[in-house]
């Protein structure tokens, strides 16, 4: 009999004994067991991935780029140290939340706190080194370098991770996430006649909560940090508008996924149509990227960088056809999970 202060409903037949007497850690494995279990493709396209950054660690250029980065370590040091300390700032609210918000705080269940802190930073070192063990096998990277690389990685953590978890957190409460969801066009029917139109206004409110002002000034920071000196401000203002830009429509592709998947749980009894659901979620996304683009591509005209004005239009180009491949491949997704068929 299991006398463990937690008592799992699912099966715990070849699951140690310690990941057992930590339930918050067990959740977490269940919860990948069972996304491996729903989605097949998920663990092969991840080892795909794999491969191909190991290829690519190989390569020449990306060697060049590692020798620039062990030749200059202050930089590399700063910014890695500045987004650790970040990182384990906002998982350290996270994992306070969730003694409150979980299933799980309820139950006599231990929070192993420290234990859910340190996985994560583990398994980024191990893949990290990893990479520097590739690339150094593969003769892009010299063994000095390696070891300037390894030393500051193992540093930025350490130190990384201390100021992180060790800052006091904030006293005041942010605001709700809702906060960032227009409502357009109320209607009194909605509840006898619902729409499909609010799914494209929470896929934009979703992409706005993921750039909130405080995010972007975070990734900001770090990317400030990272610049050489001797830098004009033009072009380190040119930078950290490109670099919102690209958090901007990499937080609308994601939104558009969370977006579809939410909402397909909602709609599985239903017989909604492939297209009318692509359409409700997707739309709105697809516009708010030509408007950014417009802007960008408008504004780099008007400054008369013409060289730059190319791959920006490639870019755009680029950043449209995959957001109609991820909306079309989310929807499509979305609606397999839960069984929908598309009539």
């Amino acid at each position: 009999m299991d006398r463990t202060p937690w008592a799992p409903l699912a099966p715990t037949r070849g699951v140690p004994r310690w990941l057992r007497s930590r339930p918050f850690l067990f959740a977490a494995a269940l919860l990948g067991m069972n996304i491996h279990r729903r989605y097949r493709l998920v663990l092969p396209a991840g080892l795909v991935l794999l491969v191909i950054g190991a290829f690519a660690l190989t390569l020449p250029a990306v060697g060049h780029a590692l020798e620039l980065a062990a030749q200059n370590p202050l930089p590399s040091l700063v910014s890695l140290t500045a987004a650790c300390a970040i990182a384990t700032a906002r998982r350290k609210g996270r994992l306070h939340r969730s003694l409150v918000d979980s299933w799980l705080a309820p139950l006599a269940a231990p929070a192993s706190l420290l234990a859910r802190a340190l996985f994560p930073a583990a398994l980024q070192l191990l893949v990290l080194a990893a990479g520097l063990v590739i690339a150094l096998a593969g003769g892009s990277l010299s063994s000095a370098a390696a070891i300037t690389l390894g030393a500051i990685v193992g540093g930025a953590y350490l130190v990384g991770s201390a100021v992180g978890w060790f800052s006091r957190q904030a006293k005041y409460a942010a605001a709700p996430d809702f906060h960032y969801v227009t409502v357009r066009k109320p209607r009194w029917a909605w509840a006898q006649a619902p729409r499909l139109e609010p799914l494209s206004y929470w896929a934009i409110g979703q992409a706005q909560v993921y750039v909130k002002p405080k995010v972007i000034a975070r990734a900001a920071f770090v990317v400030l940090l990272s610049l050489p000196m001797g830098i004009d401000g033009a072009s380190a203002v040119a930078i950290v508008a490109g670099l919102w830009v690209l958090l901007y429509v990499g937080a609308l592709m994601l939104a558009l996924l969370r977006v579809a998947f939410s909402a397909s749980r909602w709609l599985a009894l239903t017989s909604l149509n492939y297209v009318r659901f692509a359409y409700a979620v997707g739309y709105r996304v697809l516009l708010a990227q030509i408007w950014t683009w417009a802007w960008i591509l408008l504004l780099t005209y008007a400054t008369g960088l013409y060289r730059p004005l190319r791959v920006e239009l490639l870019v755009a180009l680029f950043s449209l056809i995959l957001s109609c491949a991820a909306v079309a491949g989310a929807v499509r997704a979305a609606m397999t999970s839960v069984g929908m068929r598309s009539p």
